[in-house]
């Protein structure tokens, strides 16, 4: 069984080719403009943690919260020790 397909004049075939490619332009286009929006998008979010995790660690070296000895000019007294915890004795019982 063959399918007959109605034939076509050649400005109807120049048209089809002219509409093809404007087709394949006009997706090609948005590809390249949707991939450029998404890449700017992963830029930007790149430079805000990049950003933030500066100003993190820039404030950390401020406060001292690496430096042990940073308390002493900040007027914070540490006291530092050990304790254990012993179970409570009833006393005896003197009757």
């Amino acid at each position: 069984m063959q399918i007959q397909t109605p034939q076509r004049g050649p400005i109807a075939r120049v048209m089809a080719i002219i509409g093809g490619i404007a087709v394949l332009a006009l997706a090609a286009t948005l590809g390249i403009v949707v991939l450029a929006v998404l890449l700017g998008l992963a830029l930007i979010g790149a430079v805000i943690i990049a950003v933030r995790t500066w100003w993190l660690r820039h404030q950390m070296r401020r406060h001292g919260h690496r430096d042990k000895g940073a308390y002493r000019n900040s007027g914070i007294t540490i006291i530092e020790g050990e304790y254990t915890k012993e179970s409570r004795r009833e006393p005896p019982d003197s009757r």
